[in-house]
């Protein structure tokens, strides 16, 4: 949903757009202004994530790369196909009305191609396209191939994911290439989510005097983080230390206010199953919440194109919760009716496949 926030002023033509007149800014300051670094949240978590699932299963040689990758498609390659498709109907009726496409990009055969095959972000592209979004997915593919291969070799420890993230962060300055920087990140965050996988294991289980005060300072990040938006911006202060003030304010989500939340929740979710359970569907329809709200988005410019709609209709907060309402509630059925039955469906074939090759 940040991420959806920071996209809001996609709507507007005006490249010199004041973000301070967008629908409940002084309530969704921090999400207009800074929502795009939920991704890299999304890749922190996504690394938790894969080290509590598969790192054991493929250590042990019991998930092959087939299963474990027919697992990862049938989750994601289905919706974005889908999206894929939609996104570039919707784009040719928006250009052919407008003369350009929505929020610029290049949607030609060649990049369509690179989207079928979800490398629209390895650096063959010309620029971004189609369901623009899509890039932390084409880069999260590149990551999942360089996780299997180094937890099968058995060298997915703490020490290394630390390592790798560290790496990974302190290469990104001298990218010479915006994709560079793109994977450079996913991987540094996705390794830091391996990282604070180990760290919650060895806390739950040798260090749980620790829990109360990764709560604590869990919530004063927080709460500093809000008051930093809200009410005093600490900037101008951290800004006097030089270069050392810099990196913190640039570094402080990535490697500090992001990595203590997982690490609290992960523990949160240790001790409180059930309750997370409960709330499970919020995940659950996170990806689907992701791809759809850019091709949303075009069939809401298209009201503008047609004057169904005010060309600053996006400046009114009714409009902002009529969007959400439909994304929220489009999301979960897209999840329920298609996502989870297609998935179950191409992950049966492939289970049935396997035990006819076996008894062959």
């Amino acid at each position: 949903m940040a991420v959806v926030l920071s996209h809001w002023h996609n709507f507007s033509l005006d490249e010199g757009f004041d973000r301070t007149t967008l629908p409940l800014y002084s309530i969704l300051k921090i999400f207009y202004e800074n929502g795009f670094m939920a991704v890299a949240y999304f890749f922190l978590v996504s690394g938790f994530i894969f080290f509590w699932l598969y790192k054991c299963p493929i250590n042990n040689k019991e998930l092959n790369f087939g299963k474990f990758w027919i697992q990862r498609i049938s989750r994601l390659y289905p919706l974005h196909l889908i999206t894929l498709l939609i996104v570039a109907l919707l784009q040719t009726i928006y250009s052919l009305y407008n003369g350009n496409s929505f929020n610029g990009g290049v949607n030609d055969i060649y990049h369509f191609f690179l989207h079928l095959g979800f490398a629209s972000n390895w650096g063959f592209e010309t620029t971004f396209s189609f369901n623009t979004p899509v890039w932390s997915v084409s880069i999260e593919i590149l990551v999942y191939f360089i996780f299997f291969i180094i937890v099968y070799n058995k060298i997915g420890g703490a020490l290394f994911c630390l390592s790798t993230s560290i790496i990974s962060i302190t290469l990104i300055p001298f990218a010479n290439h915006y994709h560079h920087v793109l994977l450079l990140k996913g991987v540094g965050a996705f390794f830091l989510g391996g990282f604070i996988f180990h760290l919650t294991f060895l806390i739950s289980t040798k260090l749980q005097s620790l829990k109360l005060p990764i709560y604590g300072v869990t919530i004063l990040l927080w709460f500093l983080t809000i008051i930093h938006f809200y009410i005093f911006n600490f900037s101008d202060f951290i800004l006097k230390f030089g270069m050392i003030g810099t990196m913190f304010i640039h570094g402080f989500p990535y490697v500090i206010l992001f990595p203590f939340t997982v690490l609290a929740l992960a523990i949160v979710g240790i001790d409180k199953v059930q309750f997370l359970k409960s709330i499970s569907w919020v995940g659950d329809i996170t990806y689907s919440t992701y791809l759809l709200h850019f091709p949303l988005q075009i069939i809401f410019a298209l009201f503008v194109s047609y004057g169904i709609l005010s060309q600053n209709f996006y400046l009114n907060p009714v409009y902002l919760v009529i969007f959400f309402f439909i994304l929220i509630s489009l999301s979960y059925f897209t999840f329920i009716g298609f996502e989870r039955p297609v998935q179950n469906i191409i992950r049966s074939k492939y289970k049935t496949a396997c035990t006819i090759k076996g008894a062959n």
